[in-house]
Parts: structure tokens; C-alpha cells; sequence
């Protein structure tokens, strides 16, 4: 199918997304993503069907539930099935690699300083843990992609890591990473790389077999229509035995225990199906999801292209309404500059009164999340298959009245460079 069986924007929300309460403006799909309404009743149905023998479901079942909800996700990543795991998001994911490899006292990781910050969390445990050091690239937007390979590789040579992290799209500011450009610096280099793409499937096409990181998690609740929280876990085959479940269960192997080879193929997926009971229901409504995307929106390219042209769209006239200029590593979010010259405090205070900017905005239902960079304040907007143009003018025009209301509260008067002096706010 070329395109979707209804128009994306309101009319496709109107069929397809009827769970979004009226009135809201949904401009921040990124942070937890939404279900479509069929695939919502699917993934309420199976955790009824599930109840009904919870012994026999859970003995018999869920395996083949597992099994096939992995090749669904293997064919649209494009990997070997028995590579990839089911976690519960992102964050785990990192933390169920960083966590059960042997890394060792003084073995040295990279990140960015725009790594999300569950996961930097994460590798400052180790340090002060199990004594691995860290090193930060320091990353300041905008700037091209081959600038932050650079950046990378000066302290691949400088510090000769075992392994770097790096994501496939940073949160905040949301912008598309050179990952694929990191991988074969890491092969150049011997390094190991681990790609956060909590950002991944479904908002961005990838082909695991011929980029071949060593690890990959990517969220399927953000951008695939799944339920959260549902994630996958890519692994290389040659660390098979080296990654363990979060937690520790019933499936444990040590990484030295010798298997059959038939049983070596199949360890990934033997360790990770089961280790203590849990909803298998969004796992088992992926395939749904799927199906859902394929038929209903007409495919993957059908979904990103409308994504990625929005998010397009929504830069040149948020960008241009503001005076400003958005990211140009644009998905199916975009990055926008949010123009504060006459309030610069609110870029270094952002920490202490987003709450109450974001309370603002909730009153209105159009929230945007925005972060501090590199002495700005950016915004970001994430584009689905169910926003039109008008949702991000209007999202934006609240982002403004209410960084002033707070502004003005907190700092006296000014104009925001004269912006809002000039907005009309819509009823």
C-alpha cells in the first residue's frame, strides 16, 4: 500500500486515535508515544484472553507469544531474530548491558554530554561502583555531524576505550546522531559500541545486519504504537554469553557454560523469554502494531515521510515565527530555538521553574518540552501520523505566552524579543 487508508492529521486521529482527549494538542509523541485505538483494544483484549488459565498462559504460551513478536521486530530492524530480547525500555536495556558485561576497574567508557540522563546515571554507578572511568564529549548544537565525529574519535585516539554509548536520536535537543558513522569508529578504533536508539524503531529505518553495532536497544512504546513499557535488545552473537537478565533469574548461565549449538543459538532467547512473571501483553500486541502500520498507514516509508515532512514543516515556521532557527538533524522531531535574549536567566534557571512553565502549558493542552543548550533554550516537537501544521502554531504560541507569564513573574517585565507583544492567542 502506498498510503494510509484515511488522510494523516485530524482525520486519521479522529478513526484511529480516539483515546487522545479531546481539546489536547498532542505535540510531544517522543516522550512516551500512544497507542492507536485498535491496537489499544488488541493489548486489552490479550490481558483478558491471558487471565482466563494464568497457569496454562503462562507455562505453555508465552514463548511462542515471544518468539514471534521478536521476528516481527527482527524483520523491521532488519537482524536475526535470536540477536534480539524484549526489555521493559530503553533504560533497562543499557542497564541489563553496561551491568553483565565483564567490564573492569579501570576500563573507560564514552559518552556525550547530551546523553539522557538515566543512562549517564547509569555509567557514573560503574565509576563509583566498580572504578570504570568515563569521559564526556562535549557537544554544543548547532554543529555538524561530521564535527561530533570528531569530537569522538579525538578521545578514541587520546584514551583508548572499551566501549561508547552513544544514542541513535539524542532526547534533548532532539536531533538524529551520526550513528552510523560512530559504529565504524568504534570497529576502527576497537570499541564497543552501544547504541541507545530509545528514539528508534519506528521513527527512523535501520538495517541491524549491515550496520552490526555490538548493542542496540530501542523503545517500541515511543514511536511503534506499542503499550509501554516495551523495548527490544540487540546483541551481537559473539556477546551472547557476556549480557544477563535484569534481574538476575532462573535462566542464569555463566558466561563460560558450553551449550550445544543449536541451544547457543537460541541463548539469547532462552534467558531473556522468562525470569519472573510479567505482562507479556505488550509484547504479544506488537505483531498488531505492525500490522496496523502496514495496512492501515501504509508502511513504514508512508509513516516516516509524513513524520519527517512535518517535522520539517514545523522547524521553517516555528523557527521562522520565532526568529530564530531549528536543528537542522531533523527525524520526526525537530529542535527549535526559543527566543529568550531578553530573559537569558531563563536558559541557566530552567531546572528550577520548568514545572512551572509546564504547568501553564498543561492549562492550555498543548505541552512542549524544552531543555537548556549550549547557553539557549531549545523546544522540541515531535511529528505523528495524527498531527496537522495547525497543532505545533498553536503548542508554540503557548510556549511563549507562558515562558513570559513565568518570566515576568519571576524576572519583572520584558518582551521576549518582542514576540508575544505581537501573538494572538487562539481561542
Amino acid at each position: 500500500m502506498s498510503g494510509p487508508v484515511v488522510p494523516f492529521g485530524k482525520e486519521f486521529r479522529a478513526k484511529y486515535f480516539t483515546n487522545i482527549e479531546e481539546g489536547v494538542y498532542p505535540v510531544n509523541h517522543g516522550s512516551y508515544g500512544l497507542t492507536p485505538t485498535p491496537v489499544h483494544e488488541k493489548y486489552l483484549q490479550y490481558i483478558t484472553e491471558n487471565a482466563a488459565y494464568t497457569d496454562k498462559f503462562m507455562k505453555y504460551t508465552t514463548k511462542e507469544i515471544y518468539v514471534n513478536s521478536l521476528k516481527t521486530v527482527a524483520e523491521v530492524l532488519q537482524g536475526d531474530y535470536h540477536n534480539f530480547a524484549f526489555v521493559e525500555n530503553a533504560t533497562s536495556g543499557v542497564n541489563t548491558v553496561l551491568r553483565s558485561f565483564p567490564l573492569e576497574k579501570g576500563d573507560k567508557i564514552v559518552i556525550q554530554n547530551t546523553v539522557y540522563g538515566a543512562c549517564g546515571n547509569t555509567v557514573k554507578f560503574l565509576k563509583n561502583r566498580y572504578g570504570i572511568e568515563f569521559f564526556v564529549v562535549e557537544l554544543d548544537y548547532p554543529m555538524t555531524q561530521k564535527e561530533v565525529v570528531a569530537k569522538f574519535e579525538e578521545i578514541f585516539v587520546a584514551e583508548k576505550p572499551k566501549l561508547c554509548m552513544f544514542d541513535a536520536i539524542t532526547s534533548m535537543p532532539g536531533v538524529v546522531f551520526p550513528y552510523e558513522e560512530l559504529v565504524k569508529l568504534c570497529k576502527e578504533h576497537n570499541v564497543l559500541s552501544l547504541i541507545d536508539g530509545a528514539h528508534g524503531i519506528g521513527c527512523i529505518p535501520f538495517n541491524l545486519s549491515e550496520l552490526k553495532p555490538d548493542f542496540f536497544v530501542s523503545n517500541l512504546h515511543k514511536w511503534f504504537y506499542v503499550p509501554f513499557g516495551c523495548a527490544t535488545l540487540y546483541v551481537d552473537r559473539k556477546h551472547h554469553n557476556r549480557i544477563h537478565t535484569m534481574p538476575v533469574s532462573h535462566s542464569y548461565l555463566d558466561d563460560s557454560t558450553h551449550l550445544s549449538a543449536e541451544d547457543q543459538k537460541n541463548r539469547l532467547i532462552d534467558r531473556f523469554w522468562f525470569y519472573g512473571t510479567k505482562n507479556y501483553a505488550s509484547i504479544q500486541v506488537i505483531p498488531d502494531a505492525a500490522k496496523f502500520r502496514a495496512e492501515e498507514c501504509g508502511g513504514e516509508k508512508a509513516i516516516h515521510d509524513y513524520c519527517h515532512g512535518l517535522a520539517k514543516q514545523v522547524g521553517e515556521l516555528v523557527s521562522k515565527k520565532w526568529g530564530t532557527y531549528y536543528l537542522e538533524q531533523t527525524s520526526t522531531m525537530v529542535t527549535v530555538e526559543v527566543p529568550i535574549k531578553d530573559f537569558p536567566q531563563l536558559a541557566k534557571d530552567w531546572p528550577k521553574i520548568d514545572n512551572l512553565v509546564y504547568a501553564k502549558m498543561f492549562e492550555e493542552k498543548a505541552y512542549t518540552p524544552c531543555s537548556p543548550h549550549n547557553g539557549k533554550l531549545f523546544a522540541r516537537f515531535s511529528c505523528q501520523v495524527y498531527n496537522d501544521l495547525n497543532d505545533f502554531d498553536y503548542a508554540s504560541d503557548v510556549l511563549i505566552t507562558k515562558l513570559k507569564e513565568v518570566a515576568q513573574e519571576r524576572y519583572g517585565k520584558s518582551n521576549l524579543i518582542g514576540y508575544v507583544s505581537r501573538l494572538i492567542i487562539r481561542e
